[in-house]
């Protein structure tokens, strides 16, 4: 559970109202206490000179404080005050020769004032009241001593007033630093920091080229500059990382590439060792029996059984032939003889040869000649092999009949047309379609123009699993008995040959299409 914790201008100001509490406790603390002192130092004052004042009067005359006397007089008028208390004078004796209002009677102090002769004063067990004493002289000697108390209830209500005006004033303060301290809290602070969290958040979340900038003192500043800082050194260690990774890749394909390179080279070899062992070991005895087969033929051709049993092994021994002579052609395929060649004529002669043979009964052909083809430079023959092969392969896909569309055109290379994927810029790649990793290389440079050919049919189509393998020798999706899986293997190793490419698309009934790519010659 993720734990609760306050906000920053909820800590910083609950922070400074307790500092403002303790400071204003202190102070007034100070305050208050001087403020007593005061007073009552100042009371005490006041009391010395009222008891001081009837003293002089008193011992003016050393007449009785009574009615009509001044100091009589002055002891009336100073007990209409409110804070008058009492007021107590003794003789030499200690006896009580003037009271008024004045219940305590004689104490220790008047004694020893008459005794030592020296003012003093105390304050009542509260400090409620304060009571000064002073000795009465008459020609340089101690006749007496006078009390005069006062209450300080009037000094206590000025120290209560004083502290209520002081704590509104307090309050008020307060509420006035907390709220413009909010605002500049806010402003120079928290407002800063929420902008560089919001930021921290935007470049966890990638958004890299941000950056931030922040209103506040120095430090917010040079906060969001290191920030900012921090920012551009992670941008420059993902490019790096980026750059290594896209190297690794590179690096990566390529030794797949060779990898690849070095398997499809070792199963061809041995796919060709194989092949033209096979074809030679089995062409011998398979011409004799050939040979016998015809012979037999010959002599039994009265006998209408035999006859047609001879007819049969005759066909079977025609199709192995074929086989041995696609072997051959695959493991030693013949010298090439280029020459420049119009691939329209190569195109449509294939075509009659092949409808005069009845290969394509039930097809109908759709050719569009999209703009004049350059010529290219191949052997006349091969290419011509390629086509049929594909011809062939179209027909075979449509036992019930279809459509086989040829289209033939020109293509500048751009460097990614549809069907081309390019490892660098302009190098084209592979056999087959996303094909382009493999043993096959065909270099074009940017300026090259591109005859492209497209054999689509509407037939069955080609699984996707077995579009990656098309190419192979010996593989086919064929019946048993309908192919040998060469075909396709030659067509390849032709167009290798050519310095051009072969690829296909297909989708379960839906069709396919072979593409062939080859090199013009510039008119």
């Amino acid at each position: 559970m993720k734990p609760h914790r306050f906000s920053l201008t909820f800590v910083i100001l609950s922070s400074t109202a307790v500092l403002l509490v303790l400071t204003w406790f202190l102070l007034s603390l100070i305050s208050f206490k001087t403020a007593e002192n005061d007073l009552l130092s100042q009371k005490n004052q006041e009391v010395r000179i009222l008891l001081a004042s009837f003293i002089n009067l008193y011992t003016a005359t050393l007449e009785s404080a009574g009615k009509g006397s001044y100091a009589g007089f002055f002891a009336e008028r100073l007990s209409s005050e409110k804070s008058f208390a009492g007021l107590t004078v003794v003789d030499g004796q200690s006896r009580i020769v003037y009271s008024l209002k004045d219940k305590a009677g004689t104490d220790a102090l008047l004694n020893d004032v008459l005794k030592s002769g020296t003012d003093t004063y105390r304050f009542s067990a509260r400090a409620q009241e304060i009571s000064r004493y002073a000795p009465v002289m008459y020609r340089g000697n101690v006749v007496g001593a006078a009390r005069l108390t006062l209450s300080l209830n009037t000094e206590y209500e000025l120290l209560k007033k004083s502290r209520r005006i002081f704590l509104a004033y307090f309050v008020l303060d307060f509420l006035l630093l907390l709220g413009f301290g909010s605002y500049l809290l806010s402003r120079f602070i928290v407002v800063p920091i929420r902008r560089l969290l919001a930021a921290t958040e935007r470049i966890a979340a990638g958004d890299l080229p941000h950056r931030v900038s922040v209103p506040g003192s120095a430090e917010i500043a040079a906060l969001a500059d290191s920030f900012n800082k921090m920012v551009e050194s992670l941008k420059k260690k993902q490019n790096d990382i980026q750059c290594h990774v896209q190297t690794l890749e590179s690096v990566n394909r390529e030794l797949q590439t060779a990898r690849q390179e070095t398997m499809r080279t070792e199963r061809m070899a041995s796919v060709g060792l194989l092949a033209a062992g096979t074809a030679h070991e089995i062409g011998t005895p398979l011409a004799a029996v050939m040979g016998y087969t015809g012979i037999l033929l010959d002599e039994l051709q009265d006998d209408a059984v035999k006859s047609d049993y001879l007819k049969r092994i005759e066909s079977e021994l025609e199709r192995i032939d074929r086989i041995v002579r696609g072997l051959l052609d695959y493991a030693r395929p013949t010298p090439s003889v280029f020459n420049n060649v119009d691939v329209v004529e190569v195109l449509t002669s294939t075509l009659e040869m092949l409808e005069e043979q009845g290969a394509l009964k039930k097809i109908h052909k759709s050719v569009t000649i999209l703009n004049d083809l350059a010529h290219v430079r191949v052997d006349r023959h091969q290419l011509q092999q390629v086509f049929t092969n594909l011809f062939i392969n179209a027909r075979d896909a449509m036992p019930e009949g279809g459509t086989l569309s040829i289209k033939a055109g020109m293509e500048k290379y751009l460097g990614n047309p549809e069907e081309v994927s390019c490892k660098t810029p302009g190098v084209i790649m592979g056999r087959r379609k996303n094909d382009f990793r493999g043993a096959f290389n065909a270099f074009f440079s940017p300026e090259n123009i591109l005859v492209k050919i497209e054999i689509s049919d509407n037939g069955s189509g080609i699984d996707a699993d077995c579009l990656e393998r098309i190419f192979d020798p010996f593989f086919t999706t064929k019946e048993p008995g309908h192919g040998t899986g060469l075909g396709l293997a030659i067509s390849a190793r032709i167009m290798d040959s050519f310095n051009g490419r072969i690829t296909v698309v297909s989708e379960k009934f839906k069709g396919s299409k072979f593409t062939v790519w080859l090199p013009g010659i510039a008119g």
